[in-house]
């Protein structure tokens, strides 16, 4: 007779998993789902009441997907095997999608560890919970959808009153929180405040802006006069422009009631209410997206997050409780320079519809080459024309060799189509791994709401020794108040630093929205411009690509792409250049597979 073999003891931990989608004081919050979860782990699972569990918790992420930090981790310490038991308060909280938690589980069972919903009495042990899982996995996924279109049709109640519904500060303004009403009817709202000087740099950017009617020209302009941005680095064309095109800064007047009425903007509130004073508050302006990798599995997801502008007949307009910075009349005739901007830019050349112009550049004299036509002359159907340097024209002193157009806007786009294949993956994981390390970097969020909590404290402080004050005596009265002029010293302090990490925020913010959109171009690329007018083709290509250099030996040509966020390249570095020469041994490329693939142009490897 076998002896029977007794099962080791099972020294893994039994752990708490807390999650709230926004980062607020109400509600099921992280500390009242802990405290829900340990009192049911230790009736069901027999646990002491001083049981040491550990805490994973995320809080102002989205069920919908799997990329939260301390989930992420949690599933990893069940791979190493130091996880028995997992509690949640709601199997939402876990997970709002149905395919994930389907996963889930399975991997659990793999690994033997138990999930416990403690609102709902479910252990995944437990043969008759498992379809009760399903079943409110389907619902937690439907939920999610419903929440989508509830806060869709909230955002028309919400602008009522004008507040700021969060996100990074603009330029210009701080935030205040504002309370109203009393006791179950009490409110908190968030107001943009102004900074002064700040706001006379917003209404400088516009002047300037009209005077030279150019991003780039106004961001010399101001870096020539010593101004600097709000996290103190140099004004780009890019931080101009989202200046000029943020409505905030516009007078809610009658002329703004009525340009946003005609740009189809759904309008809240009456004419009388545009009042010449207050700024405009848009709500809906830009839409937030995370879009899944082929690669993503659910222990290792890969998401690349989109921030995309909504077209304005979706925008919700309303006046706001800030003040306007900026005529009406200004700001209007500010959008409209900008469109004309936008549209010189994309617009192709007026008989080639040349792809690359502006973008390709001389490699001997770093000259933006020119489009020279040649007249009732075709390639492939499409008017003949070179890409030549201005300073080659004519036996200029450029040496530089004319281009064939027609070719290299077709093997341009050739390539770029091409981009997420395997052999040329290199640039788009170097930008991947820079994003992922901003984010894991970016510790600003923490840190901004643990200095507006603290805030809050100190004014809740102040308060109440004021009160203390009215009813102190003589001897105490000066104590009291240089306790409240302390607080007050302190609150300002925070409110300099608070001040400077929504500025940061907002500069990582923009520079990650621009690298994901990059991401986004190169994998789709292909059915991004099939089929589409020249005007859009270039758009494209300007969204992705910096510059593009062809070098040139004797017969053969090279040419670089420069592909924009990719820290790895260089184009200063590049090329080693004199007035009209270029040291071809050691800069040029040696890219051999691309020389068959195409017999006009070799690109060039992504990492010089």
């Amino acid at each position: 007779m076998r002896k029977k073999v007794p099962e080791a003891e099972d020294n893994r931990k039994v752990v708490i998993y807390a999650r709230k989608s926004k980062v607020t004081h109400k509600g099921d919050s992280i500390a009242n789902q802990e405290e829900y979860c340990k009192e049911y782990a230790r009736l069901h699972l027999n646990l002491s009441d001083d049981y040491d569990f550990d805490i994973y918790e995320d809080e102002g992420k989205s069920g919908f997907y799997s990329d939260r930090p301390d989930f992420q981790r949690m599933i990893h310490d069940v791979e190493r095997k130091k996880i028995r038991a997992i509690v949640c308060y709601k199997l939402d909280r876990i997970s709002r999608k149905m395919s994930d938690l389907t996963n889930m589980i399975d991997f659990l069972n793999k690994y033997k560890v138990a999930l416990l919903i403690s609102s709902n009495n479910l252990n995944t042990m437990d043969s008759n919970s498992k379809m009760m899982i399903q079943m409110l996995g389907m619902i937690a996924e439907f939920e999610r959808d419903i929440l989508t279109e509830r806060i869709q049709d909230n955002l028309s109640e919400l602008s009522k009153d004008g507040r700021w519904m969060g996100g990074i500060t603009p330029t210009g303004f701080t935030t205040e929180r504002s309370k109203e009403g009393r006791g179950k009817s009490k409110n908190s709202y968030t107001y943009l405040v102004p900074i002064p000087e700040e706001r006379d740099l917003v209404q400088h950017i516009f002047r300037l802006f009209l005077d030279n009617r150019g991003f780039n020209a106004t961001a010399t302009k101001l870096n020539e006069e010593g101004y600097r941005t709000k996290t103190g680095a140099s004004f780009t064309s890019l931080a101009v422009k989202d200046i000029i095109r943020n409505p905030v800064y516009c007078v809610a007047d009658e002329n703004a009631y009525q340009y946003f009425f005609n740009a189809g903007c759904n309008i809240y509130g009456d004419k009388e209410d545009y009042d010449g004073v207050h700024g405009i508050s848009v709500y809906n302006r830009t839409e937030q997206t995370k879009e899944e990798s082929d690669e993503s599995t659910f222990l290792r997801p890969e998401f690349t997050r989109l921030t995309t502008l909504n077209g304005m007949e979706d925008w919700i307009v309303a006046p706001g409780r800030h003040v306007g910075f900026v005529s009406s009349e200004d700001w209007i005739e500010a959008q409209n320079i900008k469109e004309e901007i936008a549209d010189n830019y994309n617009r192709p050349h007026r008989t080639t519809n040349a792809l690359l112009a502006g973008l390709i550049y001389c490699p001997l004299c770093h000259r933006k080459l020119n489009v020279i036509p040649e007249s009732n002359r075709f390639t492939n159907g499409k008017p003949r024309f070179k890409y030549a340097c201005p300073n080659a024209i004519r036996k200029g002193p450029c040496g530089f060799q004319a281009i064939r157009g027609v070719e290299m806007d077709e093997y341009i786009v050739e390539r770029l189509s091409h981009l997420s294949d395997s052999g040329d993956k290199d640039y788009i994981e170097e930008i991947q791994n820079e994003i992922k390390s901003l984010l894991k970097g970016n510790g600003s969020e923490k840190d901004i709401e643990t200095l507006k909590k603290a805030i809050e404290k100190l004014e809740k402080s102040i308060k109440a020794q004021v009160k203390s004050l009215r009813t102190a005596t003589d001897s105490t009265r000066q104590y009291i108040q240089a306790d409240i002029d302390e607080m007050a010293k302190e609150i300002e302090e925070k409110k300099k630093v608070l001040h400077k990490l929504d500025a940061q925020n907002m500069e990582q913010s923009e520079h990650l929205k621009d690298l994901e959109g990059i991401i986004y171009t190169a994998n789709h690329f292909e059915e991004l411009v099939k089929g589409k007018e020249p005007e859009v083709v270039i758009g494209v290509i300007k969204s992705i690509i910096d510059r593009v250099y062809v070098t040139q030996e004797g017969e053969e040509s090279k040419c670089h792409l420069f592909i924009k966020g990719n820290k790895t390249e260089s184009y200063d570095d590049f090329f080693v250049c004199s007035d009209t020469s270029i040291d071809a041994e050691s800069q040029m490329c040696d890219s051999e597979e691309y020389r068959e693939l195409y017999p006009y142009f070799c690109r060039s490897a992504i990492k010089s």
